[in-house]
């Protein structure tokens, strides 16, 4: 699978942006700022960084400290297994895995699960990024009962992933714990987010050739795809990683959290616990 290539001005139009991809069914849009030429979510405190292996393909994790209450919910460990479950071609050009804790105004608007970053820059590591955002542990979001089909669908599937869902008259209250968040990050937005990029490379880089014009043009037909059917392809690639890794009993897992090992790459026991 080979690296995607941007220019810059590609990457002001398109990276970070709705057309890159929120994850599944994210709810939080926030207004991009370029005031030194990087993404809100391109700007992390006293990261953390260190590298894991990937059946054979490196692949750098960008952790970001806490806030008080929050918790990062898939462990590096539980991030390697279920990339490790995904065909390597799919997972070769994946260069950072970042954690990341939202702002305050960030968590205003309901949260994002996650984003994939199709270039990203992030101090000196750069990158195809996938971001697992930070959540609130025992939290509870609103949703207004006046759905669209696709936002129900995906309350359904939050459901389904352990969250608790409560009517009222006016809203439905979702009520978070660690399970259910990690059910969601997990086996959900992980492999919805790499979905993404699998459908880039079969838009573009799959019948690219050397001719640059060529290029443009495929890369352009990419972008010009509904938003709708661009997440139907991450979603339906999601679906089917789940459903075939249940049925061959690797998912779901219990979680992962070797201390020693996290301690040895420099990050704190309770960002995780």
């Amino acid at each position: 699978m080979n690296r995607p290539g941007w220019n810059s001005q590609r990457r002001n139009r398109n990276i970070g942006t709705a057309k890159s991809g929120y994850g599944q069914n994210n709810r939080m849009c926030i207004p991009e700022r370029w005031a030194d030429g990087h993404l809100f979510y391109e700007r992390l405190d006293n990261l953390v960084a260190f590298s894991r292996i990937v059946g054979d393909h490196k692949i750098t994790m960008l952790v970001e400290p806490v806030q008080a209450g929050f918790l990062h919910a898939c462990t590096p460990d539980d991030i390697v297994k279920v990339l490790s479950l995904l065909p390597s071609q799919h997972v070769a050009s994946i260069d950072l895995i970042v954690l990341r804790q939202p702002k305050r105004k960030q968590r205003l608007l309901r949260p994002v699960w996650g984003r994939l970053q199709y270039w990203s820059e992030i101090n000196q590591y750069t990158g195809v990024a996938i971001h697992l955002e930070a959540q609130l542990i025992n939290g509870v979001q609103r949703w207004h009962r006046s759905l669209t089909p696709d936002d129900a669908q995906e309350l359904e599937r939050l459901g389904q992933d352990g969250h608790q869902i409560i009517p009222e008259r006016r809203y439905y209250q979702l009520y978070t714990s660690l399970e259910s968040i990690r059910n969601t990050q997990l086996y959900r937005t992980l492999p919805h987010e790499v979905g993404h990029h699998v459908d880039y490379f079969e838009s573009v880089e799959k019948h690219a050739t050397e001719d640059a014009d060529e290029r443009e043009q495929l890369i352009d037909l990419y972008w010009s795809k509904p938003e709708k059917d661009k997440e139907a392809f991450a979603h339906r690639y999601a679906t089917e990683f789940c459903e075939r890794e249940k049925k061959a009993g690797h998912i779901p897992f219990e979680r992962i959290l070797n201390e020693d090992t996290l301690v040895a790459e420099g990050l704190e026991i309770s960002w995780f616990r």
